[in-house]
């Protein structure tokens, strides 16, 4: 995964995902990751692959899984 966008004044209205602080490859979506300290605000840029929310409880199967959207290919 390509390194995201370091920038603390990234607009909110550009970010669709976080990345977890601690824990590699682990995607956070707006929902999940927007109302606690650490995440890593990524755009659609950063993802040009898109992903899936991971946030759900360590001892529970279930985790939130939607779609993460990806960067758009360039015409």
């Amino acid at each position: 995964m390509p390194e995201p966008e370091q920038n603390p004044g990234l607009s909110q209205a550009r970010v669709v995902a976080y990345q977890h602080p601690e824990l590699d490859g682990v995607l956070l979506c707006r929902e999940h990751g927007e109302n606690w300290d650490g995440p890593i605000p990524l755009t659609a840029g950063d993802l040009p692959h898109g992903g899936f929310c991971g946030w759900g409880p360590p001892d529970d199967m279930h985790v939130c899984g939607r779609a993460l959207p990806a960067k758009k290919p360039s015409r």
